[in-house]
């Protein structure tokens, strides 16, 4: 087999790889957990003032 087609092929993979973990997560995890987590990142943001020399 050619190298080109290889990695066509190989690339195709990935994809195909990718895009059913994309799917099957937003499937798997709530939104409301999502928003939840990001909601709670905001909240322990450091203080970007205090780092500043």
């Amino acid at each position: 087999m050619k190298p080109a087609a290889r990695l066509a092929i190989y690339g195709a993979g990935l994809v195909v790889a990718f895009g059913a973990a994309y799917g099957l997560a937003g499937l798997i995890v709530p939104a409301d957990f999502v928003a939840d987590w990001i909601a709670s990142g905001n909240a322990h943001e450091p203080d970007q003032q205090a780092h500043q020399n």
